[in-house]
């Protein structure tokens, strides 16, 4: 008999305390014996059906799309976000949606007592029948959820296993975990949405292989104390990973956002100084935004650059070349970029919107308040037009825009050509 290492595989013919190669502590385990010959099946991929509701509508539109279409049966999802940012409530109401449907659901509370979770039900108005549970031990849940079509895991950090000894939350017992979940969904035909928080770094806590066994992986984001949240794919086994759904955190829940663009989007009637418009794309949704400058006289000795939803490296890029190639002047001038809505920009071709909101500012003069301005500028301050520009077009028309500030395009919109920063200082 010999015992192998649960986080590099590493054999040794006795358990030890750490291990030798790896470093890490309890993480012996005895290796398991082959017991009997399985029969070996062999399909054609063609005989294989599907059948009918292969797919579990969770009552959310948006996160249907996210998905593909819905939960997959015999699936396992992990959602992964910061804490407080609305995991569990989402949970809370997909498993409300499955139990007025008809689905045998099983929540599983290892973070929070059932009288925690009842508290949150009751602000959101669960009415349905949802079985609950908070047993962390993940042996005896698993022995009794075999009746039940979706399994909640709130959350993977949270469970454990008698298999290891390691502590819950450790790496050992985050994979085992996941192991043991990914194995029974498959052999009972179980759906399981776990849950994950995320490190520092921005990743789900635990190890890499976490992400590798699920078959999909779904993150929300969002800051703790504003409203916005943004779910998105990042591994999608059954679906799209370029899907992406916003939500409002309220009272009584998430609510999704059907229409992102009249979120962030509120037009002026007149146009306004410090003001230029944009589309940013978040996967394949197409986003209007409003980005806001302001330029002021600094009376500090070191001048203020300050931005909110812009990277702050991009910006000191686009005031290093205003400088150089239209010879502006932001030694003593403090400079603030702010994107409305609350939405992070990480889409390069926001950066002409950046520049004219900047200019405009600065000079004092209101921009055209009925024009996109797309272009992603370079180091030699010249604009480059997106492949996709046609989607964003049309998403401005839809909005009421009628031109669009370019190198390129036009198919939509009246196009007024910029190909460089010195095109924008003629309007």
């Amino acid at each position: 008999m010999s015992y192998v290492c649960s986080v590099c595989g590493y054999k040794a013919i006795k358990p030890l305390g750490k291990c030798p190669n790896c470093g890490e502590w309890d993480t012996f385990v005895r290796e398991g014996e082959f017991k009997g010959k399985r029969k070996f099946e062999v399909k054609k991929l063609k005989d294989v059906e599907l059948g009918e509701g292969f797919r579990i509508d969770t009552g959310i539109s948006i996160l249907n799309s996210v998905l593909g279409g819905g939960i997959f049966k015999g699936s396992v999802i992990l959602l992964g976000g910061k804490p407080g940012v609305g995991k569990s409530t989402l949970f809370l109401q997909i498993a409300n949606n499955l139990g007025r449907m008809g689905y045998r659901v099983l929540f599983v509370s290892a973070e929070e007592s059932v009288y925690q979770v009842r508290q949150r039900a009751e602000r959101l108005k669960v009415d349905s029948d949802i079985d609950i549970t908070e047993e962390a031990n993940l042996d005896t849940v698993l022995e009794n959820a075999g009746n039940y079509d979706v399994l909640f895991v709130d959350s993977i950090q949270a469970v454990y296993t008698e298999d290891i000894s390691s502590p819950p939350g450790s790496i050992s017992q985050v994979r085992f975990c996941a192991d043991k979940l990914f194995k029974f969904a498959k052999e009972r035909g179980v759906s399981i949405l776990i849950s994950g928080h995320i490190t520092k770094s921005g990743i789900i806590a635990g190890p890499k292989t976490l992400e590798h066994t699920v078959d999909v992986v779904l993150y929300l984001e969002g800051d703790k104390g504003g409203m916005l949240r943004m779910l998105r794919a990042e591994k999608n086994r059954f679906g799209p990973t370029d899907e992406v759904g916003f939500f409002t955190m309220e009272e009584r829940g998430l609510f999704p956002v059907e229409d992102p663009s009249l979120y962030f989007y509120k037009p002026p009637e007149v146009p306004k100084v410090g003001l230029s418009y944009t589309v940013m794309m978040k996967g394949n949704v197409p986003i209007v935004l409003e980005i806001q400058s302001l330029v002021h006289y600094s009376y500090y000795p070191m001048p203020t650059r300050h931005s909110v939803g812009y990277d702050p490296r991009r910006l000191a890029i686009i005031l290093a070349l205003l400088e150089k190639v239209l010879n502006f002047k932001f030694a003593k001038m403090d400079v603030y970029v702010n994107v409305g809505g609350g939405i992070k920009v990480d889409d390069p071709f926001a950066d002409m919107a950046v520049c004219a909101a900047i200019i405009s500012s600065a000079k004092n003069i209101p921009f055209d308040n009925l024009g996109l301005f797309v272009g992603e500028i370079s180091l030699t301050g010249d604009f480059r037009a997106p492949v996709n520009l046609e989607v964003r077009e049309r998403e401005g028309q839809r909005l009421g825009f009628k031109r669009l500030y370019s190198p390129a395009g036009g198919k939509f919109l009246e196009l007024v050509k910029v190909g460089s920063l010195r095109d924008l200082t003629i309007f």
